[in-house]
């Protein structure tokens, strides 16, 4: 299920112009449903010299760009003093250009402050007489800052608005030539540059769109067992999916979990085959747009009929009821992976809640449970599960494991999340850690941000690589404590974004996004 957007086009454009610079400009839509596309990353590649810049769209998908000048003989325009110009555009988001000229060489310091009188950022180099340039690359909250770029024993200040907050680089990098709304007669140029529209925001989402997006844990068939009328087909302003939404966030294969309370029902079995059928129903009532899944193969033909493909996951071991019998039935079902226990420790295998976590683990049944998983070919899943017995499972099961919807205990001490020797025996053994929304599970105290899953994120990667991260965001099973910017199924682009602005490569955010899970699913569940 991939939506395509106009995000990429190339160009060669020559022109002729009397003046010092020539503006080139354009908009960006996306191409499905011709919305305009903001923050979109326009680079310039000048032919002749290959220098590249770069400008972004605005609110409106609009972009312009003042091709940089030079002439054979500079120095006749050349101010006589230190000249520095207004930058441009002014107010911008999320970057402008800063002019200035020097008739001599010399040392050159750029300093920018905020309102306060604080020092955001500074820079120092020995230039040449010559025209120049810098960004600044949006670096702090939004409002005035003032930069000042003294020469020799002159010094001269100007005012920029910044609109929006940033965690730009702030200066870039000082390149010869001018940009921007400065304007001499310099007489006859001429330009061969070539244009690539890639984004940042386009050229992001267009990662998302690209890859495989696998979220492992999502509890909306709790949300619609409470409430009849709740139906994934329609789109909601509450609760965190639906099938647009679904489609919003460009979710490819969805794992619907399974889960009865146990407080509220004794025949948990009896009440697990109710919410299967109660996914066949909204899957036959949208068949146009969902459908079930038993394997990684089968799920990527579902996507390529432009469908999301639905896998159910079972949490909890109390189901089965101590029945290998019944285990079988759910995994006819179409059940791939057993979350072995909830919060609540079974007869067979005691939780990460339990007081006995540390030492007690399977019993002999536990055992069997775990060796017919493998046998079947169902992910074991160890959110939730006693450190004795994911110890134990270790030793019994012969395929890799998974945490489905966890956090890192180094950062978040809490029974849900995992210590670094048990992220590294899930490594191990091939598996992965679906790192979870839920932010009491991140940070402490909330809110929590994309940045907390982020860091829960950075932590996996540092301790064992790029390979075991996947997602497990919970929606659905975390009421209105959400993570700001991940209030839905829909925002899962944001976190891509995030992601890649964070410095991750597009193939690592492809590992994480799916990729990596993708590998367990197909080990243990076959094709």
């Amino acid at each position: 299920m991939k939506i395509v957007f106009t995000v990429i086009f190339c160009a060669l454009l020559s022109a002729s112009i009397d003046a010092q610079t020539i503006s080139i400009s354009g908009n960006i839509k996306d191409i499905k449903s011709s919305s305009p596309i903001e923050n979109a990353k326009v680079q310039i590649k000048n032919l002749s010299n290959g220098s590249v810049d770069t400008v972004f769209s605005d609110i409106i998908g609009n972009w312009q760009y003042d091709i940089l000048t030079s002439v054979e003989n500079e120095s006749q325009f050349l101010p006589k003093n230190l000249e520095v110009y207004q930058n441009f555009p002014n107010p911008f988001n999320p970057s402008t250009k800063i002019n200035f000229s020097i008739p001599t060489n010399e040392n050159v310091t750029i300093l920018v402050h905020n309102i306060l009188g604080e020092l955001i950022d500074q820079k120092s180099i020995f230039l040449s007489a010559g025209n120049y340039v810098i960004d600044w690359f949006s670096k702090g909250s939004a409002g005035v800052y003032f930069y000042t770029i003294s020469y020799a024993n002159q010094s001269i200040t100007n005012k920029m608005i910044q609109l929006d907050g940033g965690n730009g680089i702030g200066l870039g990098e000082i390149r010869t030539g001018i940009a921007g709304n400065f304007t001499k007669n310099i007489g006859l140029l001429t330009f061969n540059v070539e244009l690539v529209t890639t984004k940042f925001a386009v050229y992001l989402q267009t990662i998302h769109s690209k890859y495989t997006l696998i979220d492992l844990h999502n509890d909306v068939l709790e949300v619609m067992v409470a409430d009849p009328t709740y139906h994934l087909a329609d789109l909601h302003n509450f609760n965190h999916t639906d099938i647009p939404r679904l489609q919003q966030g460009e979710v490819d294969v969805q794992f619907f979990s399974v889960w009865v309370s146990e407080a509220q029902y004794q025949n948990r079995f009896e009440q697990a085959l109710v919410m299967r059928d109660l996914f066949y129903s909204e899957l036959a009532s949208n068949s146009g747009a969902i459908a079930q899944a038993r394997t990684m193969q089968e799920a990527l033909n579902i996507n390529s009929q432009g469908k999301i493909a639905a896998v159910i996951g079972v949490e909890g071991g109390y189901h089965i009821e101590n029945s290998i019998d019944k285990l079988v039935t759910l995994y006819n079902a179409g059940m791939r992976y057993m979350t072995i226990t909830w919060n609540n420790s079974t007869d067979w295998a005691v939780a990460a809640s339990d007081s006995r976590t540390l030492t007690d683990g399977l019993t002999e049944f536990g055992r069997q449970v775990i060796r017919k998983l493998d046998s079947l070919g169902v992910i074991i899943d160890v959110s939730h599960v006693g450190i004795k017995s994911i110890q134990d499972i270790l030793e019994v099961t012969n395929n890799p494991i998974i945490a489905s919807h966890s956090g890192v205990r180094a950062l978040r001490n809490s029974t849900r999340n995992l210590y670094d020797w048990q992220m590294q025996d899930i490594a191990k053994s091939g598996g992965v850690i679906g790192v979870v929304f839920y932010p009491p599970f991140l940070v402490s105290p909330t809110p929590a941000y994309i940045s907390d899953v982020i860091k829960h994120i950075d932590y996996i990667v540092n301790l064992v690589g790029t390979d075991y991260v996947a997602i497990g965001s919970d929606f659905d099973g975390i009421g209105t404590n959400v993570v700001q910017g991940l209030e839905d199924v829909s925002k899962f682009p944001d976190l891509t974004l995030v992601l890649l602005q964070h410095g991750y490569t597009e193939l690592e955010v492809a590992k994480f996004l799916g990729g990596n899970f993708k590998r367990v699913f197909e080990q243990v569940c076959g094709n």
